[in-house]
């Protein structure tokens, strides 16, 4: 016996028989009754080990003797001998039965042969003998490759249609690509390779002794270059799911368009192969990085497939996308933010465009017998009206992202509509019943093949018949829901706007630049006001008709509808073209109340009018007048009053910022209903504390006349005084156009950064603002804009005007130049003064400035109604 291990242990016992041949099982614990023959069991079976018991009941102090065999040929004798309390405790003698082989792997000449242990002298096999044992490191021998030919061959005769021979197909197609990449990994010289996995390119020396995939490893290198994509982050964002039934060259530009556009947003792909028998199976090598096939035994069509897919995603959100498409810019991470601008939203879709350029679909929209129409299919895709967020009925599932927790609570698609057609739909409608919004987002562009894999003929024969079959089923489910929509044949201009039940259009010179300048943050934070009471609204840049980029984007992206040309040339073009006539029309600035209130008045008399002033033009002019000593100036503020005056008194409603305009305007226009209406200031409090700042800045854009006047007047008369008690004191120039002689003047110390897109970055770094103005008008957005930092701004009387400033928070108002540079240097060297100051600045604006309490004028100037009022415009 030697080479051979008698003693190793045994983990626990097998079955206990009854007889030689093993017929009747007992497990250990249980007697056996009239047991006279000898009897055992093989327990466990493997190239390093065999093991089991054996006994003879007649002779229960005897060892029985046991013969190994491997096929036909015995290869060893063993005794059964050692102690097993478990077949003892069972009631079998003295339970010293248990036997333990080890070393056969070195016996093994074939990768796979047949083992049996018998009762010597010529007796019968034990019980769970014979089995198959495997040697761990063979080769495809003949007897390894016969067993694999039959087995398959065998599928193949017993096969009565394609969908029997799916199963063998991917079991061989994943074989195949797991002993190419092996191969590619190990290298020529049969070392193993660091590394990411080969490309593609390196199948090259496959394609010899590829047997029946020769041919196609051939084909795919010849027509497909290598496809890498990001690698997956370690708790990606984004699950994107990808089915595909062949059409490999759909799925392989699918892929190339998302490496080449890429994302912000970290994602997966999981790429689910429905059972394909073309270059699908080389997936793998054609793409790598951060995608994952996953290969379905049979065709289960794109329903079940992608609930596949989605089970086996990891991201917080699940992008579906067919493989007939190829992604355009902002594909995904538009869709991410829609998300997290809107945490009702529970399905958002991209925008679909046909190949020639032409719109596909910008959401879809549902009759009344469940039929189904792609909202905008044919048209120019940059048309206004297709290029904003908007509610939809449902958004196609060829690119539809929903987060996994609520893909999961719903149940994912519904089986019911298999193979595929209506699945999307109804998880738009469901998700709706479950309180969540369905919106399209243009900003997100896909290239759509539609019909690519289906065909486009709903009576044909292929799975396109199932869109009139599901039609069916769709109707029956939501029948209750579909019979107040309207049937075929409607306005679909409508139908795209079902949930609209109020209208605003909001017209200013051009599109508002909110990290700019005031009037734009006021017009910017007015229109999401008017957006959370409920309006949908239209916005026109009257002055030039423009669309400005990133601004639009950034309304569109909100659901705002921005009218520009070349779609939209003018004003009265705009109007004569609304399907629908607006609530409201807001009218932002002097200069477009006095040219548009009369035309709002001939298209829309019922609409309400509403005038926001931004600031009173007249009185600002006056004022620098004054200061300038120009008749000229006083002369054209005498006509600017009596035109802002006159617009004032046509308006329903005169919006202004702060209490010394309205003081003004009632005086001056006793029949004017205005209306104290600041705009939004959301707090973001600075990254350093008061004691890791230093230095002052001024923030302005200079095309406003005043702030080259502050600034002028800061470099001039403020901050020398300042640097009398801190020589070291440094200033900052902030904002577009500062005229070359007042930059000039700011010598050691200033530094003109210009435009800042993040002020944060310079709140982070100074210890407060000075705001020096002269002259000017209305509530100034570089005071609230510090205050909502919670840096404390140094200010002048005109500068704090129409700002209620409480205690302490007016001790920052400085009235003379001295005054303000004493300020400057204490608010340095106290820094409790300066924290306590922060802190206030940012309580204040939380109180005074939140949306809440914003919205709320807002309404009772757009409604009519007492602020507590909360009734519809008329």
């Amino acid at each position: 016996m030697d080479g051979f291990d008698r003693i190793g242990s045994v983990a626990a016992a097998g079955p206990l028989d009854a007889g030689a041949g093993g017929s009747a099982a007992a497990a250990p614990g249980t007697a056996i009754l009239g047991a006279a023959r000898r009897t055992g069991h093989v327990e466990h079976v493997s190239a390093d080990r065999v093991t089991g018991w054996a006994w003879d009941p007649s002779d229960p102090f005897a060892a029985v003797e046991l013969d190994v065999f491997l096929g036909d040929q015995r290869v060893a004798r063993l005794t059964a001998d050692r102690a097993r309390r478990d077949v003892r405790d069972a009631g079998h003698g003295t339970g010293d039965y248990g036997f333990s082989l080890s070393g056969l792997s070195g016996l093994l000449s074939e990768s796979r042969e047949r083992l049996s242990v018998r009762f010597a002298d010529g007796g019968c096999d034990l019980h769970g003998s014979p089995r198959w044992v495997e040697r761990p490191d063979a080769g495809l021998d003949d007897r390894a490759v016969d067993f694999v030919r039959n087995a398959v061959e065998a599928a193949v005769r017993a096969a009565r249609s394609p969908e029997d021979l799916a199963g063998p197909l991917e079991l061989l197609g994943r074989l195949f690509a797991g002993v190419v990449d092996a191969r590619i990994a190990l290298g020529a010289d049969g070392s193993p390779k660091d590394g990411p996995r080969a490309r593609l390119d390196d199948l090259a020396s496959c394609e010899a002794d590829a047997g029946p995939f020769a041919d196609l490893v051939r084909a795919a290198r010849a027509q497909y270059a290598p496809i890498e994509l990001p690698p997956v982050p370690e708790t990606p964002r984004v699950s994107v799911v990808i089915c595909a039934h062949n059409q490999f060259e759909h799925t392989r530009r699918c892929l190339l368009s998302i490496s080449e556009q890429g994302a912000r947003a970290g994602f997966e792909v999981v790429l689910v192969d429905d059972a394909s028998t073309d270059a699908t199976l080389l997936a793998e090598f054609v793409v790598t990085g951060g995608v994952r096939v996953l290969r379905n035994p049979r065709n289960l069509g794109f329903l079940r497939s992608a609930n596949l897919g989605a089970r086996a995603a990891r991201g917080e959100f699940l992008l579906f996308l067919n493989n007939d498409t190829e992604v355009g810019e902002g594909w995904l991470d538009e869709l991410v933010r829609t998300f997290e601008l809107m945490p009702e939203v529970g399905v958002a879709g991209s925008k679909l465009v046909y190949p020639d350029g032409r719109l596909q679909e910008a959401g879809g929209i549902v009759r009344r017998l469940g039929d189904a129409a792609n909202w905008g299919n044919g048209r120019d895709p940059d048309e206004p009206r297709f290029c904003y967020l908007r509610d939809a009925d449902y958004v196609s599932g060829a690119a539809l992202m929903v987060p996994r927790a609520l893909f999961e609570e719903l149940g994912g698609f519904d089986e019911e509509f298999a193979p595929a057609y209506y699945e999307d739909t109804d998880l738009c409608f469901r998700a709706r019943r479950a309180g969540r919004r369905v919106v399209v987002q243009p900003l997100s562009r896909v290239v759509h093949h539609e019909g690519a894999s289906c065909g486009r003929d709903p009576a044909s024969w292929g799975h396109k018949r199932f869109q009139a079959v599901n039609q069916r089923k769709f109707l029956r489910r939501w029948e209750g829901v579909l019979a107040r929509l309207a049937p075929a044949g409607h306005d679909p201009r409508l139908e795209a706007e079902r949930a609209v039940t109020r209208r605003a259009v909001f017209i200013d010179e051009t599109v508002p630049t909110p990290d700019r300048d005031a009037g734009s943050n006021a017009a910017f934070e007015h229109i999401r006001l008017l957006q959370a009471s409920g309006h949908k609204v239209t916005f026109l840049p009257a002055g030039n008709m423009a669309r400005i980029e990133p601004y639009t984007a950034d309304l569109q992206r909100l659901g705002v509808e921005c009218l520009h040309a070349p779609h939209v040339r003018s004003v009265e073009e705009a109007f004569r073209d609304m399907a629908v006539a607006p609530d409201v029309v807001y009218l932002h600035r002097h200069g477009n109340a006095a040219k548009y209130a009369g035309l709002v008045r001939e298209h829309f008399p019922l609409a309400r009018l509403v005038y926001s002033v931004a600031d009173l033009h007249f009185l600002r002019l006056r004022r620098q007048a004054g200061i300038e000593g120009d008749a000229d100036l006083e002369a054209r503020a005498a006509r600017l009053e009596r035109s802002e005056l006159g617009a004032a008194l046509e308006a329903d409603a005169v919006i202004v910022h702060s209490h010394v305009e309205a003081e003004l305007l009632s005086r001056a226009a006793p029949g004017a209903a205005v209306h104290v209406v600041p705009w939004t200031v959301r707090t973001r409090p600075a990254a350093a504390p008061a004691s890791a700042r230093s230095g002052v800045a001024f923030i302005g854009g200079y095309a406003h006349p005043p702030n080259v006047d502050a600034a002028r007047h800061l470099l001039r008369a403020v901050l020398p005084r300042a640097r009398e008690a801190m020589p070291g004191l440094r200033a900052l120039l902030v904002g577009d156009g500062l005229p070359r002689d007042v930059a000039a003047l700011a010598g050691p110390g200033a530094e003109v950064l210009g435009h800042v897109p993040d002020l944060g970055e310079v709140f982070d770094r100074v210890r407060c603002t000075v705001a020096p103005l002269r002259y000017g008008a209305g509530i100034k957005g570089k005071v609230l804009t510090s205050m909502a930092h919670g840096v404390p701004c140094v200010m002048s009387p005109v500068a704090a005007e129409g700002i209620a400033l409480p205690e302490p928070l007016g001790w920052l108002i400085a009235g003379s130049d001295a005054e303000a540079a004493a300020k400057i240097v204490a608010l340095h060297r106290d820094d409790p003064l300066a924290e306590r100051l922060g802190e206030a600045c940012l309580a204040f604006v939380r109180e005074e400035f939140g949306a809440e309490s914003v919205g709320r004028k807002l309404a009772a100037a757009v409604t009519g109604c007492p602020e507590e009022g909360r009734s519809a415009p008329r």
